[in-house]
């Protein structure tokens, strides 16, 4: 009886095919253009640009990309000054009613905002009043060093 060869055939044929496989070096080739890519992509990337600017084109008073961020800097920029004000405020505030010569009553006014505090048995109550003539009040204990 003849053995058959065709696993080991098999097995030799596909030893050969994986050892002549060999990896290319990865190279970059733009898409666009106007940076060396083919020239052939110019009427697909003008078709995405007219696409995304569709909404622009058609609605005029749709805000833009850039007109967004630009309002987006500002505001955070206006949150950063306003939070270092408050911040600065803040530990003007606490020195004069905790600080080592501590009053037992205040007012202070920043940015519109009138604070005032009084020392009454052991707490300091604190009363904050916009320029709308809107009040908050807030007791705090006052603290043992």
């Amino acid at each position: 009886m003849r053995k058959s060869n065709t696993g080991l055939v098999a097995f030799a044929a596909a030893a050969c095919v994986a050892a002549s496989a060999q990896a290319a070096p990865l190279v970059y080739q733009p898409v666009n253009p106007n940076f060396g890519g083919s020239p052939l992509n110019g009427g697909f990337l003008l078709s995405q640009a007219a696409a995304n600017n569709y909404n622009h084109l058609t609605n005029p008073n749709a805000p833009s990309l850039t007109g967004q961020s630009t309002q987006n800097t500002a505001d955070l920029l206006r949150q950063a000054l306003i939070s270092a004000l408050i911040s600065q405020a803040s530990n003007l505030a606490i020195q004069a009613i905790l600080g080592p010569n501590g009053a037992n009553s205040g007012t202070f006014s920043v940015a519109g905002e009138i604070i005032s505090f009084t020392r009454v048995n052991g707490q300091i109550d604190i009363t904050i009043t916009d320029p709308n003539g809107s009040q908050t009040q807030v007791s705090v204990p006052v603290p043992q060093f």
